[in-house]
């Protein structure tokens, strides 16, 4: 565990009200502004001479790696992570998501090109396939180039064969922490851990990744501090690797790598990047977008005019549907702290002083003619009182589901 600074104050002087208390030569004012820049890790633990054994040794003990971080390239790297549970602090590095290639198959760079096509996006954020996963039982000639090939199609490369990081594979977290313990002591230190997955099953398979994160995070037992790599079995169904895959990306795969079949399949790629956009964020600072106007499909002064928070999931589910439209439409997004529509409310984020005063700024009495505005069905017991603050516009209450929205424009256009 990690220490506070509170913590790390009681081993202090300046806890125990001792002559030497806040005597400066640790370079700090004081003992607990020296104790926060230690938690921080901003200051040297050696710099106050009266550092007692015990907290040295705790000291030591929190600032060991919980998890190595790997760079696999330029843009990726794998590791890094710091907590059992996202809610505790976050996940830092997202699942990689790769798919093997056979570079002696053929049909290589018509399957390379195929994953370089692929591409979907959820939440403003574009997904497509992280890396290829070559396997270096092939002809050094013949690596080199498919190495270069993936490349070239703009590929991170992971590899058995790598010279940046060893992969080492075993049976169980046992072998695993033994071959590495070797490799550690012959002073290599970037390691990625591959889990043999042959003849598990899947609850063996989380509970061995269960324990490495744990080993790792909780334990800092040093041969287990790297991120896990699991390959997909080929005798799965793509329905049943996309159940396996989500407990993955869960619990606790730093990198999977899918099989051919499995890579080309649109749905399992597209239910798989959802849920690690949905694990790997931040769940102190909600998705939000920018509180302005959006305009779709070039809207003129008589285009409708819908109102939302800033909640990105909420936008991008109702952006969704305006675009689908044959016909402009203004979009007013107001501030609410990425809280969605009932949460805002609830929160007094989304008040009706503050949806006048967001219309009023956005100026949109002098761009369009139009003088009605459509406000969330969830929020329909706000009419009035929106009504009393925008006397100047007539308050409409639109649907519950962003669904709903195309065919209610509609009848409300007849």
């Amino acid at each position: 565990m990690e220490l506070t600074g509170l913590q790390i104050f009681k081993y202090l002087p300046g806890a125990k009200k001792l002559p030497e208390a806040n005597c400066k030569k640790c370079g700090c004012p004081t003992c607990m502004a020296y104790a926060l820049k230690l938690a921080k890790k901003q200051a040297d633990i050696d710099k106050c001479p009266y550092i007692p054994t015990e907290l040295k040794e705790k000291f030591s003990e929190a600032s060991k790696i919980q998890q190595h971080t790997v760079k696999l390239s330029d843009e990726i790297v794998t590791g890094g992570e710091t907590v059992m549970f996202r809610h505790d602090k976050t996940f830092v590095n997202k699942t990689v998501i790769a798919v093997e290639l056979d570079y002696s198959n053929k049909d290589f760079e018509d399957k390379l090109k195929k994953i370089t096509d692929y591409h979907t996006e959820r939440i403003g954020e574009i997904f497509k396939i992280d890396a290829v996963f070559l396997d270096a039982n092939i002809a050094p000639e013949l690596f080199e180039d498919a190495v270069k090939k993936v490349m070239e199609y703009g590929f991170c490369v992971i590899s058995n064969n790598s010279t940046e990081y060893k992969i080492i594979t075993g049976k169980d977290f046992n072998e695993l922490a033994e071959k590495s313990q070797k490799i550690l002591e012959a002073k290599e230190e970037n390691i990625i851990l591959n889990i043999d997955v042959e003849n598990k099953c899947v609850q063996e398979l989380i509970q061995e990744l269960t324990y490495i994160r744990r080993a790792a995070i909780i334990n800092r037992f040093a041969p287990l501090t790297y991120p896990v790599m699991v390959k997909m079995p080929k005798t799965k169904t793509n329905l049943e690797a996309c159940a396996v895959l989500s407990l993955l990306v869960c619990r606790y795969a730093n990198i999977v790598v899918l099989n051919e079949e499995q890579g080309f399949d649109n749905a399992l790629l597209s239910t798989i990047f959802t849920l690690r956009q949905s694990i790997y964020t931040n769940p102190q600072k909600p998705l939000q977008v920018e509180a302005k106007v959006y305009e779709f499909n070039e809207p003129d002064e008589n285009s409708p005019i819908l109102l939302t928070t800033n909640f990105a999931l909420t936008y991008f589910a109702v952006a969704g549907e305006l675009e689908s439209l044959p016909f402009g439409t203004y979009l007013v997004v107001t501030p609410s702290d990425g809280m969605s529509v009932l949460t805002a409310w609830s929160a007094d984020k989304f008040t009706a002083e503050i949806v006048a005063k967001s219309v009023k700024n956005y100026d949109l009495l002098n761009k369009v003619k139009t003088r009605s505005i459509i406000i969330p069905g969830l929020l329909s017991h706000m009419k009035e009182e929106l009504q009393e603050v925008m006397p100047e516009w007539n308050i409409v209450v639109g649907t519950i589901e962003a669904c709903q929205i195309p065919e209610f424009l509609r009848k409300e256009d007849k």
